[in-house]
């Protein structure tokens, strides 16, 4: 069917050139132009013919001077843009040489210059390569764009690294009232690794009023922050104070338990963290919990001791839960049972923590041979040297 529609166009524009010629033939008219002293005498055909020639002329210029460029830019536009989605492809996939590749690549195109570099840093980031991530960032600082947040990435970068000039180059970043919640997640985890949990609370409040990262992974950061705040605590009312900040279920966390006991080791019990894990211990039992139990710092002994019981009713084979009620029966002075559940303790699982326990009832019980037994298997057990059956008999018979 097409052929025939090509044959009949092609018969029709015969038949109108036939017409044409025909009428042309019969008069083709005159043509006369006068133009400051200039005249020209031509037909109506040639002055076609140059009309034609003239509109193909300027129809090339036209090309060659805006179509061609602007379709060569289009095309080196899409081969960065396929460069940059391949490289941000392949940096997701983990494949960080390949995807760093195409990324400087994909930075030649002016338009998506600043993301495609600040991209490759992030991947040359990811693969430590610290002085190829400074190179980049200083190409992408000469750019309008990138004249805030290259200097920002790098100083970050390198605050992550340890970099004291870094980190108080953000510590003045985050100073400003608009500091964006990079500088303050760095800044957060720059004070965290420094042990300076307090001072983190301030920025960690901005970060929570942004409202730029994700509840969870903000709660993480949260917790972290408020444990080693809790254990660094200068005193009750301090402690009082950020343990209330914790939920019910944060209660529930191994870390924050134990900066708790270390908190209250060092500032005096009023059995917080005893009670703490009591009450997850009686919803859910865990064994890395009955562990703490042991270590938690407590008012008076005795009542644990009445609680403690009945949960290794429960739970008789608990060796934290063991070793918790040998630790409260010495501060009790009731050495007959603490050696008996003390043994009971090492026989499931010898540990440092059962040998230093074992130590101080040997001390308390005046027994310094004994003592200096288990001060040393529990120094070789730190270093994970396997406590001997024999000595072990020894230090529990």
């Amino acid at each position: 069917m097409r052929w025939i529609l090509r044959l009949g166009i092609f018969l029709a524009l015969a038949l109108v050139a036939a017409v044409v010629g025909f009428y042309l033939r019969r008069d083709a008219g005159m043509v006369y132009l006068r133009f400051h002293g200039w005249e020209v005498e031509t037909t109506v055909v040639f002055l076609g013919v140059a009309v034609l020639l003239l509109g193909l002329l300027a129809l090339a210029l036209y090309t060659m001077v805006v179509r061609w460029p602007r379709r060569f830019g289009w095309r080196r536009r899409a081969r960065a843009t396929a460069r940059l989605d391949q490289g941000l492809v392949l940096a997701f996939e983990g494949k960080l040489h390949d995807a760093q590749r195409s990324l400087l690549a994909a930075s030649t195109e002016p338009l998506q210059r600043l993301s495609a570099l600040l991209s490759a840093a992030e991947v040359a980031h990811r693969r430590g390569e610290t002085g190829l991530v400074d190179d980049i960032l200083r190409n992408a600082s000469e750019l309008e764009r990138g004249r805030q947040i290259a200097p920002l990435l790098a100083d970050a970068w390198r605050a992550e690294r340890g970099d004291e000039s870094a980190f108080e180059a953000v510590v003045s970043r985050a100073a400003q009232s608009d500091a964006p919640p990079l500088v303050l997640r760095t800044l957060v985890e720059g004070l965290l690794a420094r042990g300076r949990a307090e001072e983190a609370l301030a920025p960690l409040q901005r970060l929570a009023e942004a409202r730029q990262i994700g509840d969870r992974e903000f709660a993480l950061l949260e917790r972290r922050v408020l444990a080693q705040a809790l254990e660094r605590a200068p005193d009750r009312e301090a402690l009082d104070a950020l343990w209330q900040r914790f939920g019910k279920q944060e209660r529930r966390d191994r870390t924050v338990l134990a900066a708790l006991i270390l908190a209250e080791s060092r500032l005096g019990s009023r059995d917080l963290a005893a009670v703490a894990i009591e009450a997850t211990l009686t919803k859910e039992w865990s064994e890395e919990l009955a562990e703490l139990y042991a270590q938690a710092p407590v008012e008076q002994a005795s009542p644990r001791i009445k609680r403690a019981e009945k949960m290794l009713a429960k739970y008789p084979q608990s060796p934290g839960l063991l070793l918790a009620l040998a630790r409260w029966c010495r501060i009790e002075q009731i050495f007959g049972k603490a050696q008996e559940y003390l043994r009971l303790s090492l026989s499931l699982k010898p540990r440092p923590i059962a040998l230093i326990e074992a130590a101080r009832l040997a001390e308390a019980r005046s027994e310094p041979d004994r003592a200096l037994l288990a001060w040393r298997l529990a120094a070789e057990s730190a270093q994970g040297i396997e406590t001997g059956s024999a000595e072990l008999q020894q230090l529990t018979r």
